[in-house]
């Protein structure tokens, strides 16, 4: 019996499973996404779901079955259901399900983020060609900079959509 990891649906799992064939007891492996979990204690089962040339294949294996060897999580899912039906009427990119980036490594992320900028404050000087030294431009100093604002035209004393006829 296999170590059994903690897995939720979405998940991307590798389920690794004795086949008897005979006098023969070979291994094998079904990857694919865990749809739902059910049951509880010694029934519980979980149903994983792949595609296999075009069509759709699912699996329900047993929490606590001798016959599985091991159970990888390849990627973590990140879903709002515990049932995910609606998975069997998607295909190609439309069956892709978020990654679930763990909390403790998002903090670790913000944490190396902010050390790792380091910001210049001397202006990035460029030469002309008549040798006069301009600031350079990038693309933060372009949105900082703004265009003047054009004069707006005076409103006619008219209603919009009216015309206006001039007094002679």
């Amino acid at each position: 019996m296999a170590k059994i990891p903690d897995i939720k649906p979405g998940d991307l799992v590798k389920v690794y499973f004795k086949i008897r064939e005979g006098e023969k007891e070979r291994v094998t492996l079904f990857q694919g996404i865990v749809m739902q979990l059910r049951g509880a204690a010694q029934s519980k089962t979980f149903t994983v779901r792949k595609i296999s040339a075009g069509i759709g294949v699912e699996r329900i294996f047993p929490f606590h079955s001798p016959m599985i060897t091991k159970i990888e999580i390849k990627k973590k899912g990140k879903v709002r259901r515990a049932k995910l039906n609606y998975l069997r009427q998607r295909k190609g990119r439309k069956m892709k399900i978020k990654e679930a980036i763990p909390r403790s490594l998002q903090t670790n992320k913000e944490k190396t983020d902010t050390s790792t900028k380091t910001e210049t404050t001397e202006p990035l000087v460029k030469a002309t060609e008549k040798g006069v030294a301009e600031k350079a431009t990038t693309s933060s100093d372009k949105k900082k900079q703004k265009e003047p604002k054009k004069p707006k035209a005076p409103k006619s004393e008219s209603a919009p959509g009216q015309k206006t006829v001039e007094k002679t």
